[in-house]
C-alpha cells in the first residue's frame, strides 16, 4: 500500500462560549477583532499591515521589527510567513544584532484587563540561524506582568527544527490590568533570528450569558458553573461568586505548611517551596496555582543530578470516611511538565488493601491543571498521592490546592496499614520486562517488531480493539473532555468497545488528547487503519509528535458535516525515526447529551516494520494508485494524487482524464519547505538505466523540482533539476541513473517550496535499460549532461566560488548556480589552439533544429567563441 492523505483539513478553535469563537464548531469561519485590550472580545494579530498595538520596548539595538518573507534573502529572512504561507506575508522579527555579553529584545502587548482562568495564548514562532543546534540555543520567552508581579509563562524548548512551530501559554486568572511580553535573548557569539506570527488569545473573556441547567449555578454577571466546580480554587464567575462561602471544604494551598497531609519518604520525597526560592529550571513551575505568582507555595517532587535513577514519593491524607449522605471528592491542581515518563497516581488505602483510582502519565503542559477524584469507600481510608519520576529524565511533578469536599470526614484515627509488599523487577530499570520475565532493552519496545518471545513488547503500543483497555493510548487532556474506553454502545454498527469522549474535570476549553508511547522506527510503507464515528458537530484528527524536534503535525482530520458518519480510514505515516508518538485529538459538544457520537474502533498498524519487504520498480502512471512510491510527510506540503481536470494543471498526461501527482505550494496549511516522493528500495541493475517522466511547472512564481538518487550510506545526489515556470504544458524529463554494482538505491522527486504561485505535477514514470539520449535542455545545475571537452583543454563545471568567471550563473541568477567555463589565458590555452565542448549523440533529426545558449566573455582577451 502506498499513497498520501486527504488534505481538506481545517483546524477548529475550540472555545468556551464568550471566548474567541461561538459556537464551538464555527470558529474557523469567525471574524476576529484585531485590537481588544479589554478581553471581553477576542484579540488576535497576524501582523498583516498592522502590529495591533504590540510595541517594541527593547532598551538596545536588538529589537522587534516588522518583517516580510523573502525568497531571495539568503537565510536572513524566512521564505514565507505563517498567516499567508507565502513571501507576501508579514510577521514580527528580531533585528540582526550582536552585543556583549548578551542582548534582549522585548515585544509588549497593549495593556489588557481581566483574564479568565481558561485564558490561552497561542502563537506561531520560528527560531533559526545557520548551524542552529541544541548546544547554541536561542531563547524565546513569554512573560505575564500583572499586579502580583512578573511570571514566566513559557520558554522555547531546545530544537534544531527549521519550521514554524506553535506555542501555547496559559495566563491563569488575572484581576485588573496586565501585559504579555515576548522577549528573545541572544548571546554575543550568535546571530539568531526570531520570528513571531498569528498571536491569538483564546477563552480569555468572561462567561457568556446562557440558560443554566439543573446541575449548574447561574453567575450573576453571566455564564453558568457546574455544581462540582464550586469552591474548587478556580474563579469561573467573573465576580468570583463560585468561590465564596466555601468554609465547608478543606483546602491545602501549602502556603502555611502541609496541613493534614503527610509526606512519606520512599526513593524520593515531596518538598514545599515557591518559584521565588527555586533555581531557574524549565522543569519546575514558575508560579503557584493559588495566587498565580512566584511567591505562592506548592508541593513538588523531582529527580536530580545526584539521583538520576528517578523513583517515587507519596503524600498521604489524614484518615477519612465518606459521609453517608454525601460523596467524598478530592479536587487538586497538578503540574506535570518536562518529561513524558513521569506519572501521578492517586490511590486510596484501607487497613487491608490499596486501590489505584486515577493515573496520569506524560507531559501535560507548563501550567496547573485541575483533577477531580470521587471516593466511594465503605470503610476508613486514606488518600495516597504518588509522584513517579522516570529514570534519567529531567522534569518534575507538583501539586497545589488540595481540596476535600464536605463529604470527606476527617477522623482522629491511626489507620493500621499492612506493610506494602516490595515488588522487585527481574530487570534493570532501563530494560523492559517481557511477559515471560525475560529482559530486553527498553528502546526495543513499540518498534513494530516483536523482540520478546511472547510479543509482549508490542502489546500496548496503540494497536488495539479496546476490549482489553486503552491498548497503550494515554489520555493527556486538560479540559472539559477526555478520551476513555467505552462499552455497551447500542447504536447500530457501533456495538462492542470503542475509544470515545466523555466529560472531564479539567478547567480548560481545549481539544481532548490521547497519545501513544514512543514508537519507531517505522518503515516506508507504514500506515494506520481505524474505524471511526463522528457526529454532525464533531472534530477528529490524528497527529504525529516528535518531542526530540518539538514538532507536531496533523496527518489526517475529519470535521462533522451536519450528519452522523461512520467510516474506515487509512492514514499514511511513512518512514520515521524513533522517537515519535501518535496523538488523537477530538472535540464534541456533550452539553445536554448522554450519548456521545465521536468514537474510534479497531486501530491497526500496517506494514510498519523497517524489515518489511516491499515491491520494487519505478514505472507508474498513477492510474490505479501510487505503485511503489510513497510521500514523505512534510508539515502539510506533500504530493497528492489527483484525477481528471484540475484548475491548476489542466488534465493528466496519460489519458487526459486519468490520475497524476500534484503539489500545490499555495496551500495555506502547508508549513513544510519540501514535498518529497520516495521510491521503495531498488536493487542495482546490470547497466545504467534511463528514467523518463513527464512534468509540469506552471505559474508566475513556481519553485524548484529536483530528481535525486540515494544510495545506502551515501548522501543524496541530484540527477536533474528545473526551476521556475515552464508553461501550461507537459514536458518530458530524462535522466540516467548511474550504474553502481552491489548498491541498492532509492529515487526521490523533491519539490522545493521556493515559489508560491502555480503548481507542479508528475505523471508517467518509466524506466528502460541503457543511457538516456542526449537531453534537449541542459542547465548544468546537477551535472554536465554528458558534455565533454578534451583532456588537454578541459571545460570545468563550477559556481562563482571557483575563483574566476561570472559572479552569478544565467539559470538561477545567483552565486550558487552552475555553468561550464574554460580558462582562456595564454598559459592554459595557447594562441591558435581550440577548446571544444561536445554534446552526447543526438538521434537523427527529422527537420532543422535551433540551438540556443547563453555565453559570457570577460573583459580580458578571451580569444574567439564559435
Amino acid at each position: 500500500m502506498s499513497g498520501g492523505v486527504d488534505k481538506t483539513f481545517s483546524w477548529p478553535s475550540p472555545s468556551h462560549p464568550g471566548g474567541l469563537c461561538k459556537p464551538v464548531w464555527d470558529c474557523q469561519h469567525t471574524s476576529y477583532h484585531k485590537f481588544s485590550p479589554i478581553l471581553e472580545t477576542p484579540f488576535t494579530c497576524d501582523f498583516e499591515g498592522s502590529t495591533c498595538g504590540w510595541k517594541d520596548v527593547s532598551t538596545s539595538a536588538y529589537q522587534w521589527i516588522p518583517g516580510q518573507a523573502s525568497l531571495s534573502a539568503q537565510e536572513m529572512e524566512l521564505p514565507f510567513d505563517h498567516t499567508l504561507g507565502t513571501d507576501m506575508g508579514w510577521y514580527m522579527t528580531t533585528s540582526k544584532q550582536r552585543g556583549k555579553p548578551s542582548l534582549t529584545a522585548r515585544l509588549a502587548s497593549p495593556q489588557m484587563q481581566e483574564a479568565a482562568a481558561t485564558c490561552e495564548i497561542r502563537a506561531w514562532y520560528h527560531l533559526w540561524r545557520p548551524g542552529l543546534n541544541e548546544t547554541h540555543q536561542p531563547s524565546l520567552t513569554v512573560e505575564l506582568i500583572h499586579a502580583n508581579g512578573t511570571v514566566t509563562l513559557w520558554r522555547s524548548p531546545p530544537s534544531s527544527t527549521y519550521s514554524w512551530r506553535e506555542l501555547v501559554a496559559y495566563t491563569g486568572r488575572v484581576h485588573g490590568m496586565f501585559q504579555i511580553i515576548f522577549f528573545s535573548s541572544q548571546a554575543f557569539s550568535e546571530t539568531v533570528v526570531v520570528a513571531l506570527d498569528d498571536v491569538e488569545f483564546r477563552n480569555c473573556g468572561p462567561p457568556h450569558p446562557q440558560t443554566c441547567d439543573l446541575y449548574e449555578v447561574d453567575c450573576q454577571q453571566g455564564g453558568c458553573v457546574g455544581l462540582d466546580r464550586l469552591c474548587d480554587a478556580t474563579e469561573d464567575c467573573r465576580d468570583g461568586l463560585d468561590e465564596q462561602d466555601c468554609g465547608s471544604v478543606s483546602i491545602c494551598s501549602f502556603d502555611e505548611g502541609w496541613c493534614d497531609w503527610v509526606p512519606e519518604n520512599k526513593t524520593l520525597s515531596w518538598a514545599r517551596n515557591s518559584s521565588l526560592n527555586m533555581a531557574l529550571s524549565s522543569a519546575f513551575p514558575t508560579r503557584d496555582h493559588s495566587t498565580n505568582s512566584q511567591e505562592g507555595y506548592f508541593a513538588f517532587v523531582s529527580n536530580s543530578s545526584q539521583n538520576p535513577q528517578g523513583g517515587a514519593a507519596r503524600l498521604i491524607s489524614p484518615t477519612l470516611e465518606v459521609n453517608s449522605s454525601d460523596s467524598c471528592t478530592l479536587v487538586l491542581y497538578t503540574h506535570l511538565y518536562g518529561s513524558d515518563t513521569n506519572s501521578l497516581n492517586i490511590y486510596y488505602q484501607t487497613e487491608e488493601s490499596m486501590q489505584l483510582i486515577k493515573s496520569r502519565t506524560g507531559e501535560l503542559g507548563n501550567y496547573w491543571f485541575r483533577e477531580q477524584v470521587v471516593f466511594d469507600v465503605p470503610e476508613k481510608f486514606q488518600i495516597v498521592i504518588e509522584g513517579v519520576i522516570g529514570t534519567g529524565h529531567a522534569g518534575s511533578i507538583a501539586l497545589d490546592d488540595l481540596i476535600l469536599s464536605p463529604g470527606c470526614i476527617k477522623l482522629e484515627y491511626d489507620l493500621s496499614v499492612s506493610p506494602e509488599l516490595e515488588m522487585h523487577s527481574p530487570c534493570p530499570m532501563d530494560q523492559f520486562v517481557c511477559g515471560n520475565k525475560t529482559c530486553i532493552d527498553a528502546e526495543l519496545t513499540c518498534d513494530f517488531k516483536a523482540d520478546c518471545d511472547d510479543g509482549s513488547d508490542e502489546e500496548h503500543c496503540g494497536m488495539t480493539g479496546f476490549s482489553q483497555g486503552t491498548g497503550g493510548w494515554m489520555d493527556v487532556s486538560v479540559g472539559h473532555l477526555e478520551w476513555a474506553v467505552q462499552t455497551n454502545i447500542t447504536r447500530p454498527g457501533s456495538a462492542g468497545y470503542s475509544f470515545g469522549l466523555q466529560e472531564a474535570p479539567g478547567q480548560m476549553f481545549s481539544l481532548a488528547r490521547a497519545i501513544t508511547p514512543v514508537l519507531g522506527p517505522s518503515g516506508l510503507a507504514c500506515a494506520l487503519e481505524m474505524d471511526f464515528t463522528i457526529g454532525h458537530q464533531g472534530f477528529l484528527a490524528l497527529a504525529v509528535a516528535d518531542k526530540s524536534l518539538g514538532t507536531h503535525q496533523i496527518v489526517w482530520s475529519a470535521l462533522g458535516n451536519g450528519t452522523e458518519m461512520q467510516a474506515q480510514v487509512t492514514v499514511f505515516l511513512g518512514a520515521r525515526s524513533r522517537p515519535f508518538q501518535l496523538e488523537l485529538l477530538g472535540l464534541e459538544n456533550l452539553r445536554g447529551t448522554r450519548n456521545p457520537l465521536l468514537s474510534i474502533r479497531n486501530i491497526t498498524f500496517v506494514q510498519c516494520g523497517t524489515s518489511q519487504v516491499l515491491s520494487s520498480g519505478l514505472s507508474c502512471n498513477f492510474e490505479t494508485g501510487w505503485c511503489n512510491w510513497f510521500i514523505e510527510q512534510s508539515d502539510g506540503f506533500e504530493w497528492e494524487r489527483r484525477e481528471g481536470m484540475d484548475h491548476l494543471t489542466g488534465m493528466d498526461h496519460t489519458t487526459s482524464t486519468g490520475h497524476y501527482l500534484l503539489v500545490d505550494p499555495s496551500v495555506r496549511s502547508s508549513l513544510g519547505f519540501r514535498a518529497r516522493l520516495v521510491s521503495t528500495l531498488q536493487a542495482p541493475a546490470d547497466q545504467e538505466q534511463c528514467l523518463s517522466f513527464w512534468y509540469r511547472m506552471d505559474g508566475p512564481q513556481i519553485g524548484t523540482l529536483n530528481l535525486k538518487v540515494k544510495r545506502s550510506g551515501e548522501p543524496e545526489q541530484v540527477l536533474w533539476t528545473r526551476t521556475g515556470s515552464h508553461g501550461a504544458v507537459w514536458h518530458r524529463g530524462l535522466s540516467s541513473i548511474p550504474h553502481q554494482p552491489a548498491q541498492n538505491y532509492q529515487v526521490i522527486f523533491e519539490a522545493n517550496r521556493d515559489g508560491f504561485l502555480g503548481a507542479m505535477a508528475l505523471d508517467d514514470i518509466t524506466v528502460t535499460l541503457g543511457n538516456c539520449s542526449a537531453q534537449k535542455h541542459c542547465f548544468f545545475e546537477t551535472n554536465d549532461c554528458g558534455f565533454s571537452g578534451t583532456k588537454q583543454h578541459p571545460w570545468i563545471r563550477q559556481t562563482s566560488t571557483g575563483g574566476q568567471g561570472p559572479l552569478t550563473d544565467h539559470t538561477l541568477g545567483t552565486p550558487k548556480g552552475h555553468y561550464m567555463i574554460i580558462n582562456c589565458s595564454v598559459n592554459t590555452l595557447p594562441l591558435g589552439q581550440k577548446a571544444t565542448l561536445q554534446s552526447p549523440t543526438f538521434p537523427s533529426l527529422l527537420h532543422t533544429q535551433c540551438v540556443m545558449f547563453w555565453y559570457y566573455l570577460n573583459s580580458s582577451d578571451p580569444g574567439e567563441h564559435g
